[in-house]
């Protein structure tokens, strides 16, 4: 990964900071690791190290200044390393794939094309629960993460239903297709609202970041794009608004769709 400093932190998972308790939770505890900050001043074998296990385990990692991580870690004791770790699993695509290919009948997935706000992640872990959905799907760059304050937002829905982190999105929604799902972006441009067209009954829906929205491959992956129908000079829905009326939407369907089967 190409090293890149930063001055915001992001989000506010808990931190594993110091040389030894990073490298225990890069080896015993990986699935809960969303990122590592790597001191610009680490150097050596043990920055090659460290790095070798990142990769290793498929985590994301950063070059930060050493400031950074003083105001980071409370005493500023990080050895030039820390670790931020998430409260519940994130889970491989594999993890999940197996189980999905032997489903049949109505099911719903939620795709998150790189939403940023810890709380609309919460917002819509939260909907996907009350709407039946059978997990999230989150890149696991440039992506909001499950942090405390995502707990909190969806009142611990967040450690009760999947979270599938993906390295490529494209990808991914190929594979989906794969296992008989339909992608249904939420696409403000999109000619088709919400309604004109019968949402699928296994259905993966992908909303996208809060300042592009879907982002051009992501929209060219989608089987069918579908707009929310507006008024007002407001112009947008923030993205777990949007979900959440999308959700209500395909649930809406299903069961009528039961209701008259």
């Amino acid at each position: 990964m190409k090293e890149r400093p930063t001055d915001t932190p992001e989000g506010d998972n808990d931190l594993c900071f110091g040389k030894n308790s990073v490298r225990s939770a890069l080896t015993s505890s990986p699935e809960l690791c969303s990122k590592v900050l790597v001191a610009e001043s680490l150097g050596g074998r043990e920055r090659s190290e460290l790095l070798d296990l990142c990769r290793e385990a498929g985590i994301p990692w950063q070059s930060v200044r050493a400031a950074f991580l003083d105001n980071l870690c409370p005493g500023g004791r990080h050895q030039g390393v820390a670790a931020k770790m998430s409260p519940v699993r994130i889970r491989n695509f594999e993890d999940i794939s197996g189980v999905l290919s032997k489903e049949k009948g109505p099911g719903l997935l939620l795709l998150l094309d790189h939403v940023q706000d810890p709380q609309n992640l919460g917002a819509i872990a939260r909907s996907a629960e009350v709407f039946g959905a059978a997990a999230l799907i989150v890149p696991k760059r440039r992506s909001a993460l499950p942090t405390a304050t995502v707990m909190r937002t969806s009142a611990g829905a967040i450690a009760r239903i999947p979270v599938i982190g993906v390295v490529n999105v494209a990808r991914t929604l190929k594979d989906l297709k794969e296992l008989n799902y339909w992608i249904v972006g939420l696409h403000h441009e999109a000619p088709d609202k919400l309604g004109d067209r019968p949402m699928p009954e296994r259905a993966v829906l992908v909303t996208g970041s809060e300042d592009k929205g879907l982002s051009r491959l992501t929209a060219k992956s989608c089987d069918l794009l579908l707009r929310i129908p507006m008024q007002g000079i407001t112009g947008s829905l923030n993205a777990a608004t949007a979900a959440a009326i999308g959700m209500y939407e395909w649930r809406r369907v299903i069961d009528n769709a039961v209701g008259h089967g």
